[in-house]
């Protein structure tokens, strides 16, 4: 054979080692989704001690209590955000600078309660099986699930309400748990005293 015979077709010694043409959709990574912008609507309850932050208080010099309850004065603007695309931390932020937006009182108080761990986020999805209810997220693990989620329910409507533990209820319940252990305590002693006479 002539060593300058052109080949008519390439010769393959081992077809198991072409590369084989796969349609686009076997090259799509799992972890790419196609980004989206969803509204997401933001509310907040929040307990503050009465006396330290006035400027918060609303009450102006009616009788003092020891904790107020702050909600908005009007419905938030949903916070535009493609949530796949935020890890746990950044949402938080962003979304503490996004409720607190016009008020810098506000936005010191939830953020230094948001650094103190005293900030509970609650999250839900309309008429989503595991999210139609508000659901407690508490890591960035359950962020990423819940991201997942209204990724794949777009564009059902999602929601987080960002609240405190109520510091009335907790008190009472201090207060409550203290009266019973001095009680058992008065009690264990009054009983200890008539076992030794």
């Amino acid at each position: 054979m002539p060593a300058n015979t052109p080949r008519d077709s390439p010769s393959v010694l081992w077809e198991e080692t072409q590369l084989q043409t796969a349609p686009c959709e076997e090259f799509r990574s799992v972890l790419f989704k196609s980004p989206w912008v969803a509204a997401v609507a933001l509310d907040y309850v929040l307990f503050l001690e009465y006396g330290k932050t006035p400027r918060l208080s609303r009450r102006n010099g009616l009788s003092p209590m020891k904790w107020e309850k702050i909600v908005p004065a009007d419905r938030l603007l949903p916070f535009e955000a493609n949530l796949v695309s935020f890890t746990w931390t950044q949402f938080q932020t962003n979304a503490l600078i996004h409720v607190a937006d016009n008020c810098q009182n506000l936005r010191d108080f939830l953020l230094k309660n948001h650094d103190d761990g005293k900030l509970v986020w609650l999250a839900h999805i309309l008429n989503h099986p595991n999210y139609g209810v508000a659901v407690k997220i508490n890591g960035p693990m359950d962020f990423v699930n819940f991201s997942n989620a209204a990724y794949d329910a777009f564009p059902a409507t999602v929601g987080f309400k960002i609240t405190m533990d109520n510091s009335t209820v907790l008190a009472y319940e201090v207060a409550l748990r203290a009266q019973v252990r001095d009680v058992s305590a008065t009690e264990y002693m009054s009983q200890y005293l008539s076992c030794t006479k």
